[in-house]
């Protein structure tokens, strides 16, 4: 009899100290951020951010958990297509942050900024066996560079902004843009002369094109269409304002981290 009930103490100890380790682990998750927040992802915008099984990597990602990690929030990521399907859902409230954003007055009736976090460079890329003169000229801007781009096809990302001037180039010409989802197509369209032009992230094209198969067929030009700084888009609703005020000053805080971050991978894709 007593060793059935030492069997049963046994076993009700047994029990305490597993209900204490659940209800450890369970604090744990439930005190180590404040709230768990739906970040938006590209499973396939390498090097800032890809997927590879269940995981992220990529510049992005790294900012991102750095400055969600000192502010004290969870993530959950969102892989969507594209920018202008990604703007679309934080407006209907199913995406609270989004990385690398340009400011505009437009975007801003629907969504709050955070500080800036790092600088954006949009450079023209070409064809290699393109060799018109203007395309070497770093210090070409505004209307003299529309001027000189003409009536060509240019390809853009699918909901990005470039500026004012590309703007006005657009609406001048709306045959002369065309727009897709990722990196890779623009450069494929370029590459098969479908389009004499692509802009894009001067980190995303050194990327590709010492990774994937088009050494031989496109080139960055001197060329910068857009240069500015990014930020994080955040969901009005998603943070107060005490948490707002965290976001932005973990961003602060790790501003030589993030450069840091930065500096490596223009480093280890040879750019300035």
């Amino acid at each position: 009899m007593n060793k059935i009930v030492a069997k049963k103490q046994g076993n009700h100890v047994f029990y305490c100290v597993f209900l204490m380790m659940i209800s450890a682990v369970f604090c744990t998750s439930v005190f180590a951020c404040d709230k768990t927040l739906k970040v938006s992802v590209s499973s396939d915008w390498p090097p800032y951010s890809s997927k590879h099984g269940n995981n992220y990597f990529g510049l992005e990602i790294q900012l991102i958990e750095l400055v969600l990690k000192d502010a004290g929030f969870c993530w959950q990521y969102v892989v969507l297509p594209s920018s202008s399907r990604t703007f679309k859902q934080l407006q209907e409230g199913k995406v609270d942050i989004i990385p690398a954003a340009s400011f505009t007055q437009q975007r801003r009736k629907y969504a709050e900024f955070s500080l800036p976090y790092r600088q954006e460079m949009m450079l023209l890329f070409t064809h290699t066996k393109n060799t018109l003169p203007f395309l070497g000229d770093s210090q070409l801007r505004g209307s003299l560079l529309y001027a000189n781009l003409r009536s060509n096809i240019v390809a853009v990302s699918r909901g990005s902004v470039y500026g004012q001037y590309f703007a006005n180039y657009r609406n001048n010409c709306p045959d002369c843009v065309i727009e897709t989802n990722l990196a890779r197509e623009r450069f494929n369209l370029v590459k098969r002369g479908r389009v004499e032009y692509a802009v894009e992230d001067n980190l995303t094209g050194a990327y590709l094109i010492q990774h994937e198969n088009f050494a031989q067929h496109i080139k960055p030009t001197s060329v910068s269409v857009y240069e500015n700084p990014v930020h994080y888009m955040v969901r009005p609703g998603s943070l107060t304002e005490k948490q707002l005020q965290k976001f932005n000053l973990a961003i602060i805080k790790n501003s030589d981290i993030i450069k840091q971050i930065i500096a490596d991978y223009h480093q280890l894709y040879h750019l300035k």
